[in-house]
């Protein structure tokens, strides 16, 4: 059943609302999508499509570039890099793009139904996909095919040169991370019916069931594929390791995980929180660091967390008094989620990352590592940190000194890692670039609005959406500057 639905049932006004709209044909609200319940078990690809309250369901149809009235804007930074920017319809918050094949794929943001593919070297509009629900995730690209779940709850897979649905299924409502791809299958999680959640892989062409377990809650951020095996970590820090053959669990580990896993040489790298003795008016006080996980057992092989140090950003009485939350806040309103079902199991979230709402979840991606080279690269908030994966000691550190207004949240994404560079959105409206060697900062371009989402790199642009609805393709005239292209690097997010 539709979430819009399900809270007006809730809050015991649907009688009302039928009156008024046998009344006033002009105040139905939008179509809703009615699902059956998924069975994991089914082996096929159905994807039922239903129409609620007068509008058109089903209208999920590829619109062409040129029948799209979209405006490219072209500058010419003050360091003297050109690029594009965008102006999506609707002004939302928007997730990480995926490039291939030319194409910069982009969701319209939370709150849209519209999924885009844009010409990567000049902007301009390719097509548009309309979903039939709301709220794409970061996209991701791989084998000609492209992929993004709504936040309210179909799995897609399209044609990434034409935009037309390959296959999709409604999985469970909500949907707040993104899936992952390795050759011909795909990866993702979803609340079903029996009250917990599942990581379920699937057919990358088909979507036929391939395996499906449970896990305790929604995945942070994506899952992650590395070595034969499907990394998680859920919103309440448990660690999953799965085999990606037939899904058998390997390994589980409650630690209190803050970021999605990071593979790499035998170990496995995640933040996580510790908490404090102290405390001060906003509670008990919060720490996070890096951990290093024995790939094959999950045991903690660091006896104390590297680059140790409190966060504050981890604190959900905290966080509460931003700006950014009261956006989270109108924004899952404006989907429906007056209240969220209890399926998102947000007090998850709220408990161990500091954020309880749909869409703050959904944008989530914290203290995320990559590590190369035996050097691990993360942000701690306004702090980025390197630090060597063999001692535990920190290589270098830069702290980010805002210039622009804040609203809350975090001043810096997680990296995204080019050449010799590291490459940040900030909080305040900033695109950053450090050196990988020591830190030093290479350069910052003013954007004007926040991008809470990391920035994707390949073929020397970099391209990064923000959360007042702009995407923005910066050519770095750098050839190194490539392999970024998506959220977490690749399909595989590792």
């Amino acid at each position: 059943m539709g979430k819009r639905l399900r809270n007006i049932l809730a809050a015991g006004v649907f009688l009302l609302l039928v009156l008024a709209i046998t009344t006033i044909g002009n105040v139905a609200p939008p179509y809703e999508v009615m699902h059956p319940p998924y069975n994991p078990e089914d082996d096929g690809v159905w994807y039922e499509q239903n129409v609620f309250g007068g509008g058109e369901m089903g209208d999920e149809s590829v619109v062409r570039g040129r029948d799209l009235d979209i405006a490219v804007e072209g500058f010419t930074t003050e360091e003297g890099l050109e690029g594009w920017r965008v102006e999506v319809p609707g002004g939302r918050a928007l997730a990480t793009p995926a490039i291939g094949e030319g194409l910069v794929y982009i969701g319209g943001g939370f709150g849209s139904y519209e999924f885009y593919a844009f010409d990567a070297n000049n902007g301009e509009a390719e097509w548009l996909f309309k979903a039939g629900d709301d709220g794409p995730t970061a996209a991701v690209y791989e084998q000609g095919r492209v992929a993004f779940n709504t936040e309210s709850c179909i799995l897609y897979v399209l044609d990434a040169q034409s935009g037309d649905k390959v296959w999709g299924e409604w999985l469970g409502d909500p949907l707040m991370a993104q899936p992952a791809i390795i050759g011909d299958r795909i990866v993702m999680t979803y609340p079903g019916n029996d009250g917990h959640h599942h990581l379920t892989c699937r057919k990358l062409e088909t979507g036929e069931n391939i395996w499906d377990r449970t896990i305790i809650g929604e995945v942070i951020s994506a899952p992650v594929i590395a070595e034969q095996s499907v990394y998680a970590a859920c919103l309440e820090g448990t660690v999953y390791r799965f085999d990606l053959d037939d899904g058998e669990l390997l390994w589980e580990k409650q630690m209190n995980a803050t970021s999605a896993p990071f593979v790499y040489d035998g170990a496995v790298y995640v933040s996580q929180r510790e908490e404090g003795e102290g405390e001060d008016d906003y509670g008990q006080l919060q720490y996070e660091g890096l951990a290093r996980l024995d790939v094959k057992s999950g045991v903690r092989e660091n006896e104390e967390l590297w680059s140790r140090r409190q966060a504050d950003y981890l604190r959900h009485s905290q966080n509460v008094e931003g700006g950014y939350y009261a956006e989270q806040v109108d924004a899952d309103a404006s989907v429906g989620f007056s209240y969220a079902p209890e399926t998102a199991k947000l007090s998850q979230g709220m408990d161990n990352l500091g954020w309880g709402s749909v869409m703050g979840i959904w944008a989530f991606q914290g203290s995320r590592p990559v590590v190369i080279d035996d050097l691990s690269y993360a942000s701690q908030d306004d702090i980025v940190v390197c630090t060597d994966i063999d001692s535990g000691e920190v290589n270098w550190e830069y702290e980010y000194k805002p210039e622009g207004e804040r609203l809350g949240g975090r001043l810096l994404t997680p990296p995204s890692v080019a050449g010799d560079k590291l490459y940040f959105g900030t909080e305040d409206g900033y695109l950053l670039c450090l050196s990988m060697d020591d830190g030093d900062e290479q350069w910052r371009i003013p954007v004007g609005e926040p991008i809470r989402f990391q920035p994707a790199i390949e073929g020397g642009w970099l391209y990064v959406g923000t959360d007042r609805g702009t995407l923005v393709g910066l050519n770095l005239n750098d050839r190194s500057a490539t392999g970024w292209a998506m959220w977490g690097g690749s399909a595989t997010h590792n």
